[in-house]
């Protein structure tokens, strides 16, 4: 249910065919998603693998198990419903999964035999119209009728032939489907947690830290010291790959374009390989330093601030303010750039006196920003770095 296939093609992404996005793009909509703090405090990995055990059904259960099987279910059941809102929510599932959510009591259905349907063994014939205090009657759709269960008591396991091969298999089956279910949610919300637990630090504490980006031995430097001390570090996230090959698809502009085809089972996976494709080309999130949230750096330029309209003063970004802001911290925090300010407008007010013509006054500024550089660098002395702007 989970599964899917994604496109590489330079920075574009495309999750089955259908749906583009950028590089790094699912994975900064997870960093910025919320619920990090309540999948930790209802310790929900805990939770999906006690379910995975305590549902499994055999001779050797143990008698509360069997008896608060029911319970059990609808418990297991409303932590799944909760991530499934979650999965609509965020991608790529919110495009590619729709209303096709198997849930538990489907499973459970298909195997029905297993519980108690409330029908009198010696009663054949049932319809639509049939209710007992587990189910009712169901026309699926070879028109047959059947019985949806709503409450999951398991037949008395001596009721149970396990000798009869068709009846093993078919316990196996039920026991592996249950199985691969949480399994599947237990590997999203592993995904998730290392998002916060593992990229998260990455790139705030070490990808991040100069506000530039990072030479390429920078960045492995970054790598090796995030999981010497991290304990959940990238070491311990296993890239799965269920298919790889190549596959041509219409690019942006129409034209064919040959992409990596990969199938992942998991978004872990996915976001692994992509997070790394990502880095190579420069697309990569960050956290932008006034409103706090991540955004995606697409290519040569970094950015520190994001784009997003302030809600106070919609005609302004967080990069507008921020740039701003940065700018006055440096005036007021930093010699060079405080002479450098005060230096700039004087000689734009001498600009706009008609002391100094545009030619002037520009050929002023290239030697400001060069000599304000080496200053910053060291390059030259203090004093007569003062001595020379404000000539």
């Amino acid at each position: 249910m989970f599964d899917f296939k994604a496109y590489f093609w330079n920075s574009d992404v495309y999750i089955n065919e259908k749906y583009r996005f950028d590089s790094n793009e699912i994975l900064t909509a997870y960093l910025n998603d919320k619920h990090y703090n309540h999948l930790y405090e209802k310790d929900f990995i805990y939770n999906l693998k006690y379910f995975k055990r305590h549902l499994q059904v055999s001779r050797n259960m143990d008698y509360q198990d069997y008896i608060n099987y029911n319970d059990t279910v609808y418990e297991s059941m409303r932590f799944t419903d909760e991530l499934n809102k979650m999965l609509k929510k965020l991608p790529p599932y919110n495009k590619i999964l729709g209303d096709q959510i198997t849930r538990l009591d489907d499973i459970l259905n298909t195997y029905n035999y297993f519980f108690e349907n409330g029908i009198d063994l010696n009663e054949y014939y049932y319809d639509e119209d049939t209710v007992t205090e587990y189910g009712m009657g169901e026309k699926d759709e070879h028109g047959n009728y059947t019985m949806r269960l709503f409450k999951f008591q398991l037949r008395p396991i001596k009721r149970i032939n396990i000798e009869d091969d068709d009846t093993r298999l078919s316990l196996q089956e039920l026991n592996q489907a249950i199985s691969e279910f949480f399994d599947m949610y237990i590997g999203f919300v592993t995904a998730y947690m290392q998002v916060h637990e593992v990229y998260k630090p990455f790139l705030t504490k070490y990808y991040h830290q100069r506000e530039a980006f990072p030479t390429e031995s920078e960045a492995a430097q970054h790598f090796e010291n995030l999981n010497k001390n991290n304990a959940n570090g990238f070491r311990k996230i296993k890239c799965k790959m269920e298919s790889f090959g190549y596959k041509t698809l219409k690019g942006r502009s129409g034209n064919p374009i040959l992409c990596e085809e990969i199938g992942f089972s998991d978004i872990g996976s996915f976001l692994f390989y992509d997070f790394f494709n990502g880095i190579k080309q420069n697309y990569v999130p960050n956290q932008c330093r006034n409103c706090g949230k991540f955004f995606l750096i697409k290519g040569s330029w970094y950015y520190t601030y994001c784009d997003r309209k302030l809600k106070k003063e919609p005609d302004k970004s967080c990069r507008d303010v921020g740039s701003k802001k940065r700018y006055d911290d440096k005036c007021k925090n930093d010699p060079v750039w405080q002479t450098y300010n005060r230096a700039y407008k004087a000689h734009y007010a001498r600009y706009m006196k008609k002391k100094m013509t545009m030619s002037e006054f520009e050929e002023w500024s290239r030697f400001a920003s060069e000599i304000r550089d080496r200053a910053l660098a060291g390059e030259i002395e203090f004093d007569k770095y003062y001595a020379d702007i404000r000539k």
